[in-house]
């Protein structure tokens, strides 16, 4: 029996999705209802996490039978989609007896992929239970710079806020870096922070969500509080993508 049939007439935004999974996960659990497709799961080290809804409104087509679980090798799936073109669409559909998700591409030509699926693992994570103290809304885009340039010297980002501006300080053995963004300027498009906040996060796990995150979403919503975890909630038209990482002992 036929459970899940969803259409995106841009196939590049199924691709982005992958891709930005497989930065933490080599597979993924994916929950299929009528409402949407869900995913939450924490990476082999337990210290990120990712918390992506895609409701039916996120597909241009979108239809559901039966509420299931499936689980996909996410290479796999996205090798399968390298080489999408600029103005194709794909229609993906899973059978729960045939247990494969089967993505039909369409461009200049039909192509169709058939992947199948792994037994699942597990219960769903539970969303962690946090206290945000500090809220700012930033331009992905300079997110994604100011990582750029703190990969450069460092491996960890603190994160500073004070009641008008959010600061990112990365210190390694050749130097340091310190990017800001002042409240009324270009990059932040809003703060809200209740106490003056600092925490120091991985770059290298920031660095890969972001990038990715990028083709998606032009806003990102930084939470967090001091030495507490960092919620970065990625704006997108429909759905939800939000991503958890723990806080790490400063070095420096």
């Amino acid at each position: 029996m036929q459970i899940l049939k969803a259409t995106l007439y841009d196939a590049k935004r199924w691709r982005d999705i992958l891709n930005i999974i497989s930065n933490l996960l080599d597979e993924a659990d994916f929950e299929v209802t009528q409402e949407g497709i869900r995913l939450r799961a924490m990476d082999s080290s337990h210290t990120a996490m990712i918390d992506l809804d895609l409701p039916s409104t996120f597909f241009d087509q979108y239809e559901c039978n039966s509420s299931t679980r499936l689980r996909v090798n996410l290479k796999s799936a996205i090798n399968m989609l390298e080489g999408i073109g600029a103005n194709e669409s794909i229609e993906i559909n899973y059978a729960e007896d045939q247990a494969r998700l089967v993505m039909h591409l369409r461009g200049e030509y039909q192509r169709v992929f058939s992947l199948s699926t792994l037994a699942t693992e597990g219960e769903t994570v539970p969303q962690p239970r946090a206290t945000f103290k500090v809220k700012a809304q930033v331009l992905t885009l300079s997110l994604k710079k100011v990582i750029s340039d703190s990969q450069k010297v460092g491996d960890q980002i603190s994160i500073e806020t004070k009641a008008d501006m959010i600061t990112f300080r990365t210190n390694g053995l050749s130097g340091n870096v310190v990017s800001t963004f002042k409240v009324g300027e270009g990059p932040l498009g809003e703060l809200s922070a209740g106490v003056e906040s600092k925490a120091t996060y991985s770059l290298d796990l920031m660095g890969v969500i972001v990038k990715d995150a990028a083709s998606l979403s032009t806003q990102v919503n930084i939470e967090y509080s001091t030495n507490q975890v960092l919620r970065l909630d990625f704006v997108l038209p429909q759905g939800k993508l939000h991503f958890y990482l723990s806080p790490m002992l400063e070095t420096s």
